[in-house]
């Protein structure tokens, strides 16, 4: 107790009797192969069918080798077509798979302004970006069109020739075309500016030559396979804070501080443009910045090094950062104000490894100058050189995945990271080997469930019926359903493409859940998404599969009634009787993870008299509310349940010795109207009949 030393009010905060929580019983895990997408480490959410394009894209045909391991992309759309809201999804691909990547280089290569062709015999080009262009610097304009390539003459830059206010260049001498024809102009929506700067020298100063671009960076896609080939990626130079020279403070080898009349955007490691101008510039590297003074790094700078050049009246000081856009189909990422040096938020390797869905940077050059980051060779588009592999077709055992420890596995495995997660599939799925381990899982874990897909037979032809119940009969678990025939959708060609039910039986135990409750059974309900099924069965035929020891939940055709396309069946593929239902066994996976994660506060509490009053007023709280909501049988809650804990009832003292609080919850669960029986009496002059 707390002690209390004079007299007065005391305020004090005492925690109640725990409050259970139901938890989510919808939200679904998938596994299996997809365009692109992590092939590892945890499992992405998807709230969407669009969501779910973004990060992994949409159905695909990678061959009839394929087949039947293509459905996830068809699964989700099923998903979701029938309210589901929430779903995981873990992508599997071989080991063989590789994402497409390129070793990109830099020097300057731009592009002209949008509209500022270059006419034949001019001799004033606009280029996008005045970076490194200074009196002498060569350049050559290239222009592919229709598949030819056009050239211009070499020509360089004419002396006093960059007018920085309105981004004219003037060369030295009037351009030309090669090959000659009906081209009179360099076009700028189709015109690199390549020019002979490879960088810069140890003084800051340009540096111009005819070796080749430098090797800057290695880029890839994001992921493996050969979806990478489509990203288009594109970079070019931007310009960040902008300030003009105002005096010169201190100068001194390799540090001169130098007055800005802003320093706005200006920040340490940032490289500078100086720009007198008349074609007059020189780059240095920011060390520190504190108020309007910025030092940079270099050979001393003085009040004669910084005066503008005339005409120019001011010198200017710019810093240099570069954009990066990434596209892929609908998606495009746009990043600005990207920097080769470990400047944080601005850093290129952190920013684009850090959020791209699309990119991943593996190496940096050891210099940071502005002249490294990357540029493609029409100024505009980078280009991967190596192509990305989709690799063999997945098989078990890269369904199962690998244990690489938390955040690290893969496949099935990958599942477990997410402990929300209530349902699991593997769209298309039918190899004993996957669904067994799907079993083992949710029997290990206990508050998930699995829902199975028909195996088919070679070249993906339907299974009939002996085949679903050899299937169905390798399998004793209170933690399946197995749902029989497959379900048809539209594929790429808009052709009648077989798939598994079982991700469309997903949303519909999602939709379920969210609109009556666990405890109702996902049947009797529409099949949203679907054209039609593999097989159509009459109740013939499900009076062979429903019953035990089948336990095979059939699809029903109800469309001569009216009634559309129906989930026609509610049962584990159990051999135990009183958990042959499947909202019965969900049902007390949701009672079970609500009580266990409900009470998780009361861990480490006095084992005492007090405890369990605690204990035994929560859990019977919550199980009111499940009964209220129609969950459990009983007018009153005393037939519904009971809930017992206490010393001599549920625990002996040996129990509270080893740190053991024991409590009995016994439910009596709804089960489904399964058979709907209807007898019909007559009477007629005190006989009567009787049908059923």
């Amino acid at each position: 107790m707390p002690d209390y030393l004079a007299p007065g009010v005391y305020t004090e905060e005492y925690d109640s009797t725990p409050s259970i929580e139901g938890v989510s019983t919808s939200i679904a895990g998938f596994v299996g192969a997809t365009q692109r997408g992590p092939t590892t480490g945890l499992p992405v959410l998807i709230t969407s069918p669009l969501d779910f394009q973004r990060r992994f894209g949409g159905p695909f045909d990678f061959g009839p080798s394929w087949l039947g391991v293509d459905e996830l992309p068809y699964g989700v759309a099923g998903f979701f077509a029938n309210q589901g809201q929430l779903l995981y999804v873990s992508r599997v691909a071989h080991n063989d798979a590789k994402a497409a990547s390129g070793q990109l280089q830099g020097g300057l290569v731009t592009r002209l302004k949008p509209g500022a062709d270059a006419p034949v015999g001019g001799t004033i080009i606009r280029p996008v970006t005045l970076r490194g262009l200074a009196d002498g610097t060569g350049i050559t304009l290239t222009m592919t069109l229709n598949g030819v390539t056009f050239t211009s003459n070499s020509v360089k830059v004419k002396v006093g020739g960059i007018n920085r206010d309105t981004g004219e260049v003037t060369v030295d001498t009037p351009l030309t075309i090669t090959p000659s024809g009906t081209q009179t102009a360099f076009l700028a929506s189709a015109t690199a500016v390549t020019t002979n700067v490879i960088g810069i020298d140890a003084g800051g100063a340009i540096q111009t030559g005819a070796t080749p671009r430098p090797n800057t960076f290695i880029m890839s896609a994001a992921d493996p396979g050969s979806w990478g080939g489509s990203i288009v990626v594109q970079a070019s130079a931007a310009n960040g804070g902008r300030g003009e020279y105002a005096a010169s403070v201190v100068s001194a080898a390799n540090a001169s501080q130098i007055q800005l009349k802003s320093t706005a955007g200006f920040y340490a490691n940032a490289w500078v443009e100086i720009d007198r101008g008349s074609g007059a510039k020189f780059y240095r590297r920011v060390t520190a910045v504190a108020g309007n003074i910025i030092t940079v790094f270099g050979p001393a700078v003085g009040d004669a090094e910084l005066k503008p050049v005339a005409p120019a009246t001011v010198t200017v000081f710019t810093v240099c950062e570069f954009n990066l856009t990434a596209t892929w189909g609908p998606i495009t990422e746009r990043y600005s104000g990207l920097t080769l040096a470990q400047v944080t938020g601005k850093y290129v390797l952190d920013v684009i490894n850090g959020s791209s869905n699309l990119l991943q940077i593996s190496a940096l050059p050891a210099d940071t100058h502005p002249f490294l980051f990357p540029s493609g060779a029409d100024g505009l588009d980078l280009t991967f050189t190596v192509a990305g592999i989709d690799g063999t077709v997945p098989t078990a055992l890269d369904m199962i995945g690998t244990d690489g420890g938390p955040g690290k596995r893969s496949g099935l495995k990958a599942l477990e990271d997410i402990e929300q997660i209530s349902i699991i599939a593997a769209p298309g799925w039918g190899d004993l080997a996957v669904q067994q381990a799907m079993i083992d899982q949710c029997e290990r874990l206990k508050y998930r469930f699995a829902i199975l897909d028909p195996r088919p037979k070679a070249s993906n032809q339907p299974p009939d019926m002996n085949d679903i119940q050899a299937q169905r009969l390798q399998f004793d678990t209170k933690y399946a359903a197995i749902y029989y025939p497959r379900v048809t959708v539209l594929d790429l060609n808009g052709n009648s493409k077989p798939v598994g039910p079982s991700p469309f039986m997903a949303g519909i135990y999602a939709r379920v859940d969210n609109s009556r409750g666990v405890f109702k059974a996902p049947a009797n309900e529409v099949i949203s998404g679907i054209l039609d099924y593999e097989i159509i069965l009459n109740k013939a035929d499900q009076e062979i599969l429903n019953p035990e020891p089948n336990n095979i939940n059939v699809l029903r055709d109800f469309r001569q009634d009216g009634r559309g396309l129906r989930v026609y069946g509610a049962r584990c593929i159990t051999s135990i009787n009183e958990w042959k239902y499947v909202p019965v066994r969900r049902l007390f996976i949701f009672l079970e993870a609500s009580l266990d994660r409900g009470l998780q506060p009361l861990v480490m509490e006095p084992n005492g008299p007090e405890l369990w009053a605690s204990v035994i007023d929560a859990i019977d709280g919550f199980l009111t509310r499940v009964w209220l909501d129609g969950a459990l049988v009983g007018t009153k809650k005393e037939e519904a349940f009971f809930v017992r804990c206490g010393l001599g009832d549920t625990m002996v003292q040996d129990d509270l010795d080893n740190g053991r609080l024991i409590v009995l919850v016994g439910v009596a669960a709804v089960k489904p109207a399964e058979f709907v029986i209807l007898r019909i009496g007559q009477w007629a002059g005190g006989s009567s009949v009787t049908e059923s």
